[in-house]
């Protein structure tokens, strides 16, 4: 087992030395883990970034039809009631309005 150095007897807390050990151990995980370059393309993006990249390609190319709005059903079509519709008194009394 392992045995931390006390820094109590200093005046301060060791959570904070910690805290920066643990971040500092993070970073480097993520640096030597995640940021290789042979898994990047020309424009810094790595294979997963990659196809969210192409479903975006896809969105751009996405054409909405407009057709249902010049078929007949779409015509006939009424408003029954009032519009806009007015809301009906009722509720409890905003306590914070005064």
């Amino acid at each position: 087992m392992v045995k931390l150095p006390n820094f109590k007897t200093q005046g301060g807390s060791s959570l904070p030395f910690i805290l920066v050990l643990l971040a500092l151990a993070a970073g480097f995980v993520f640096y030597f883990q995640v940021s290789k370059p042979g898994q990047v393309n020309e424009y810094g993006l790595s294979p997963a970034n990659q196809a969210e990249m192409a479903k975006l390609r896809r969105l751009g190319t996405l054409r909405l039809d407009f057709s249902i709005f010049d078929r007949a059903d779409f015509k006939n079509l009424r408003i029954f009631g009032e519009s806009p519709v007015k809301p009906a008194p009722g509720g409890k009394n905003d306590l914070f309005s005064q």
